[in-house]
């Protein structure tokens, strides 16, 4: 897993919002990110785009643990649907690889809104990555 977590720490967008892998396993992927009022629409909630972006990236990384070591990978295609609003104090995004195809993986990330230690599911989202020959930055 450390080819994920060096790929997460690597990712400018990820470190700019503070988003934080905080669990890889092959096949599954979580992100959380603090509530921070710039990541926010303009009624105080967390933005959907920021909540698309962890459904995502978690789906992105959850993918890439299982591809080669040559590998690298790229969203093709990916629907959420915004289930509830998001307010609370942290997003966490859980995604995991439903199917594992040799090019294409299809993945599955559920979105929780933590407010006062209580867990709500704010999105789902289906998202396929395709894994491409790894590039030199």
């Amino acid at each position: 897993m450390d080819k994920v977590i060096t790929s997460f720490n690597n990712q400018a967008f990820m470190g700019h919002i503070g988003a934080q892998l905080t669990s890889i396993t092959p096949g599954n992927c979580e992100i959380a990110l603090d509530f921070k009022p710039y990541l926010t629409q303009q009624h105080g909630l967390f933005h959907g785009g920021v909540t698309a972006t962890l459904a995502d990236t978690a789906s992105g990384f959850a993918a890439y643990s299982l591809m080669a070591d040559d590998e690298q990978p790229l969203t093709v295609e990916f629907k959420i649907n915004l289930l509830s609003k998001g307010q609370g104090d942290r997003l966490v995004a859980r995604a995991k690889v439903v199917k594992n195809g040799r090019r294409i993986k299809v993945c599955q990330s559920e979105v929780f809104v933590l407010e006062n230690d209580k867990e709500t599911l704010c999105a789902i989202a289906l998202v396929s990555i395709i894994a491409t020959p790894k590039t030199e930055k």
